[in-house]
């Protein structure tokens, strides 16, 4: 069984009722907690570093002026994501085109060279199976992996059951992997 994200935890009701009232403390905490997993959501769906940005700022725009709407007390996160989602909607509405799951790149240079070659045949093949994904499959992808949501986070933002998220991962990441052995076959 996957851990549930040891490396990020939420942001309390005290601190959300803080940022509510003004307090530029709590909406720097709010920022810090989630910036860094709103861009690489945002980057895994734009795979441009300045539009991620943008986007990322434009969340924390919109999540600054929609808190005093927030009602939601138990599901911040999911709140907070909904709202990453609907700016990279709208770029995708803006600019006609559609994101897809970027890879980091191996520098060679900072390590074995046949390892790089090696994992970026690898990359590759990852990255045409990720296409052949339906839109749903590739963003449960995203939202576990790269801005690292924890299943029951996920289930809240996506309004389905942490169960069926939880299973819907598992049977895309054994679909993904018979593939790839396959192609290595």
């Amino acid at each position: 069984m996957e851990n549930e994200n040891p490396r990020r935890m939420g942001v309390d009701s005290k601190t959300i009722q803080s940022a509510v009232e003004g307090n530029q403390s709590a909406l720097a905490q709010i920022y810090d907690t989630y910036a860094l997993s709103i861009y690489r959501y945002h980057f895994s769906r734009v795979t441009n570093a300045s539009d991620a940005e943008d986007l990322t700022s434009q969340t924390f725009m919109a999540v600054i002026e929609s808190l005093a709407r927030y009602q939601h007390r138990d599901n911040f996160t999911a709140w907070i994501f909904q709202i990453a989602r609907n700016k990279v909607m709208d770029h995708f509405r803006r600019n006609h085109s559609y994101g897809e799951i970027h890879e980091s790149v191996v520098d060679p240079a900072q390590g074995d060279v046949l390892e790089a070659l090696v994992w970026d045949e690898s990359r590759v093949r990852l990255k045409s199976l990720l296409h052949l994904l339906d839109e749903e499959e590739r963003e449960l992808i995203r939202l576990r992996y790269t801005a690292e949501l924890s299943f029951v986070e996920i289930a809240q933002l996506l309004g389905r059951k942490e169960d069926a998220v939880r299973k819907a991962t598992r049977r895309i990441l054994d679909r993904l992997s018979v593939q790839m052995e396959a192609q290595n076959a």
